[in-house]
């Protein structure tokens, strides 16, 4: 062979190993080829941030309404209760139903109930956004008495822990304030 002929073939043998290294993924190790490039972590960051905040301020809804109905039933006024503040719709209508009734049969409550709620679900790409939140709520410390005398009113015997499920929607998507929209009580369960 010639010399011109032997640097040809050397070029051509170098440049289909370049070809085949690049077509094996360079690798001699085994290891599985890079997939599709995944979101950025900072974008999932962002996201979790966003579903953090969403959960913390779905949650202080609720802690707000319970307090709010604790402040009105045990005052028997509804004025600087901030109910508004942290429910709407019906979730506002059932407590003030509970207090128009409680109150005008001249009842209120002394204690507080225990609340241990969990944010269960979460959509912080809906518009507005939407969280469902789950509780125990343990009325033990939480009697109902006769407002003028403070004695206990008897009622039926029953389990006083039920489960809640109450619904938090936003004003808007992206907005944090969050208030209770709805929540229902599972009469027929104890937890």
């Amino acid at each position: 062979m010639a010399h011109g002929e032997n640097a040809a073939l050397k070029a051509c043998t170098g440049a289909a190993a370049a070809v085949l290294l690049l077509l094996t993924g360079c690798s001699s190790s085994g290891e599985e080829e890079p997939g599709p490039p995944k979101a950025s972590s900072t974008a999932q960051g962002k996201e979790q941030k966003e579903r953090s905040a969403a959960e913390r301020g779905a949650l202080a809804a609720y802690r707000g309404m319970w307090d709010a109905q604790v402040k009105a039933y045990s005052t028997g006024s509804m004025e600087n209760a901030r109910l508004g503040d942290y429910t709407t719709g019906e979730a506002a209508k059932n407590v003030i139903s509970a207090f128009t009734y409680y109150n005008g049969r001249g009842l209120t409550f002394k204690g507080k109930p225990k609340v241990t709620p969990k944010v269960t679900a979460i959509d912080v790409k809906s518009d507005p956004y939407t969280a469902t939140i789950s509780d125990c709520v343990d009325t033990t410390d939480y009697v109902l008495v006769k407002r003028t005398s403070g004695k206990p009113v008897a009622v039926a015997e029953d389990d006083n822990r039920r489960p809640w499920t109450a619904t938090a929607t936003t004003a808007k998507a992206g907005g944090t304030e969050w208030r209770i929209s709805d929540y229902t009580i599972d009469k027929d369960r104890t937890c």
